[in-house]
């Protein structure tokens, strides 16, 4: 039996699922989630023309816990289509699983994914919505999975059907993904505890946590153990209401792509590639990967959602491999992977006198799904992400940063404080003719800075703009002409991370200079 859980557990039965709610606190109480996103500063940056999801077809999957009628809905109505009002004024709803009644948590979902007001698809006006165990039936019946409505979907539910089966599902939703060129977004549970079968462990789909970091942890455990999970991270109250801030993004990315008039930005590769390299980390100095093999951080993915960052990628448009020719420093492509060495290769350099502030690149593809619902097959291809400094476009012989992970269908990089010069992404693969999608973002600066005030004869030196995990040393000379001194080490990592570290000088004298010193990358 399904039991799908809305993160509030219910027993529904289909194929024997067990699903549930994601359930949280009203989404009014979290009011500054859409800063933290970047959707505030992007809105006021662009006015009328931010992207809201006008044009796109959205679905919403919902595990309901009566069955006669079926509470589903953000809004009684159906079956069949009918007409939102309130915060829906203007949308149409189509009851995919029958005539049904309001589910509060729908309501909610509905919020930060398209309503009116506060959803970031706002602009959307067809919202096609299902119950879970009606969604999982539809993956699982005749020759194929049927393709359904929605361009872009968020299931805001977990669940399980047994140990055979749940790969199973996940292997047909991938296949639907893949095949549909949909762009969908699933939560983990709202605790530290391990990922739910479904739909958790998914491969294409985009998955949420919270940036709190309450949510499940420790890597897939189905139909492939040891994933990375989860992709982004929101500052909101549960994974339920995470899913679909991220889905309203994709919708809201997906619009712009399509104004764009070049289908492949239109790729769920594509766009998932340009949400990650877009994560924020300004929120998360503790954000880490513990090794080359590790894409994300453990607890918080690839970072903070950033629809600002993704955005302004995505416009800064496509641009292709080349061993001779150089990419801007913010872009994306879409390509097929090579086995040779040299892999594909994307040059682009920082200016002269400027930093990378942060750096972050993605690389995202799909694995090989084949076969008929109760046997599908798949395979999935390893491909790599390295960063070279590179002269006269020539990689040096050492990485300077490596994602290699041999389990996950993603490599993520992040850096701070790129020095100025020439650089290489290069993408390598173990099967050739792979599409991927890849995306990188470097933000310009001037890198970190030291800067002194002078309160009440106290001289303070604050550091700014800093690597949470680079050391740093703090310099004196009283005349710049005798030796600097060392006066103070440190590495903001060692205690709490941060980007920002103070220190008050022992010395009386009244003229002193200053200055910050670490190692670069290069």
């Amino acid at each position: 039996m399904f039991i799908p859980q809305a993160l509030r557990t219910s027993a529904l039965s289909c194929l024997g699922l067990t699903a549930a709610l994601l359930f949280a606190e009203p989404a009014g109480l979290r009011a500054d989630w859409r800063d933290d996103i970047g959707y505030t500063q992007l809105a006021a940056e662009l006015g009328a023309a931010v992207p809201t999801g006008a044009g796109i077809v959205l679905m919403q999957s919902e595990a309901n816990d009566q069955t006669s009628p079926p509470n589903y809905l953000p809004q009684d109505g159906g079956p069949g289509s009918f007409a939102g009002a309130g915060s829906y004024t203007g949308k149409t709803f189509f009851a995919e699983s029958g005539a049904g009644v309001v589910l509060s948590h729908a309501q909610s979902v509905a919020s930060f994914y398209y309503a009116n007001g506060t959803g970031i698809a706002q602009g959307a006006t067809e919202i096609h919505n299902y119950t879970a165990t009606d969604f999982i039936n539809r993956l699982y019946t005749g020759s194929g999975p049927e393709v359904l409505p929605g361009r872009v979907q968020n299931h805001s539910w977990k669940g399980t059907t047994d140990a055979t089966t749940d790969p199973q599902l996940l292997r047909s939703l991938d296949f639907l993904i893949n095949r549909d060129g949909r762009i969908v977004t699933v939560p983990l549970d709202n605790n530290t505890g391990a990922l739910p079968p479904l739909l958790g462990n998914i491969y294409h789909a985009l998955t949420a946590g919270l940036r709190s970091g309450v949510h499940s942890l420790g890597g897939t455990n189905t139909d492939g153990n040891g994933r990375m999970k989860p992709d982004l991270v929101v500052n909101v109250g549960e994974t339920s209401y995470a899913a679909p801030a991220i889905a309203g993004t994709g919708a809201a990315l997906l619009q712009s792509a399509v104004a764009l008039g070049n289908t492949n930005a239109e790729k769920p590769q594509v766009i998932k590639a340009q949400m990650l390299a877009g994560a924020s980390k300004q929120n998360l100095p503790q954000w880490v990967r513990q090794s080359d093999a590790t894409p994300y951080d453990a607890v918080f993915g690839a970072g903070e959602l950033n629809i600002r960052n993704a955005y302004y990628i995505q416009q800064a448009g496509q641009h292709a491999y080349s061993t001779s020719a150089e990419s801007p420093s913010r872009g994306w492509d879409f390509s097929t992977s090579t086995t040779n060495s040299s892999g594909r290769r994307y040059f682009f350099s920082i200016p002269a006198g400027r930093y990378a502030t942060t750096f972050s690149a993605a690389v995202t593809w799909h694995r090989a799904v084949a076969g008929f619902p109760g046997s599908y097959t798949s395979t999935l291809s390893d491909l790599n992400l390295k960063l070279y400094a590179s002269t006269s476009f020539t990689p040096g012989s050492t990485a300077l940063y490596s994602s290699t992970s041999s389990v996950d269908n993603v490599e993520h990089l992040f850096c701070y404080n790129l020095p100025p010069g020439q650089y290489v992404l290069v993408v390598t693969a173990n099967s050739s003719s792979r599409s991927y999608g890849l995306a990188w973002d470097a933000q310009l600066g001037s890198g970190p800075a030291l800067t002194a005030t002078l309160t009440g004869g106290q001289l303070q030196l604050s550091a700014s703009s800093l690597d949470p995990r680079v050391s740093y040393t703090i310099e004196s000379s009283p005349n710049l002409v005798n030796p600097w001194t060392t006066e103070q080490t440190f590495r903001t990592a060692d205690t709490t991370p941060a980007f920002t570290y103070t220190w008050q000088p022992s010395q009386t004298s009244s003229s002193y200079f200053y200055r910050l010193r670490w190692t670069p990358v290069r």
